[in-house]
């Protein structure tokens, strides 16, 4: 009787376990590669449009990419969730993440608009990229603690970046801001290759 109960306690204790650790697969990795996608492709036209003088046209840039980009989002959501229904997986809303991700967007928003009303936005363009990419440090760390430990990686590339930046002096604090379609683009890769090993243990 005392080793059944025993057991119990010990297969109850292994379950809470479980449940606070971050899984070692994140399923939304399509969602994070083409985001990463997107961010790059973005800085690309923007350099490019301000290489050959065509300022008028950066302002648009993003909002066009937002706009095309949420349609592809939803659908790789929606298939990814499919496709974990179908595998007996019901996918968990974090409210936590998203709020986290609310505030630090929240702040990096308020950051931009105050540079840009001040005017510090036409000589300082560098210290709101290397901002921008802190507080995508910080959202790595925390999906790496909640979401699947392959973000520890990409918030430590992305911290070698600051690093960098920081020590090389302000000519190139905009290293980080650019390096963040990289880091999205590394997360999701890393992110297929956790989600095919996995396969190949189940399979």
């Amino acid at each position: 009787m005392e080793n059944t109960d025993l057991l119990h306690e010990l297969r109850y204790l292994r379950g809470v376990v479980a449940s606070t650790q971050p899984p070692t697969v994140n399923r939304y990795w399509p969602v994070t590669l083409s985001w990463g996608c997107v961010i790059c492709l973005g800085y690309l036209v923007c350099v490019w449009l301000a290489r050959t003088g065509r300022m008028d046209m950066l302002p648009w840039v993003w909002p066009l990419l937002l706009v095309g980009a949420a349609p592809v989002h939803g659908y790789l959501a929606r298939k990814v969730r499919m496709s974990s229904l179908g595998e007996g997986v019901r996918p968990r809303f974090r409210r936590d993440l998203m709020l986290c991700w609310m505030s630090i967007t929240v702040i990096a928003m308020l950051w931009t608009v105050g540079m840009v009303t001040s005017g510090l936005i036409q000589h300082n363009w560098q210290v709101l990229m290397f901002l921008w990419g802190s507080l995508y440090c910080v959202g790595y760390v925390i999906n790496g603690v909640l979401l699947s430990r392959e973000w520890l990686w990409v918030a430590g590339a992305l911290l070698a970046s600051l690093v960098a930046a920081f020590l090389a002096g302000p000519d190139l604090y905009w290293l980080p801001g650019f390096w963040i379609g990289g880091t999205l683009v590394m997360a999701g890769l890393m992110g297929r290759r956790n989600a095919l090993r996995q396969s190949a243990r189940t399979a």
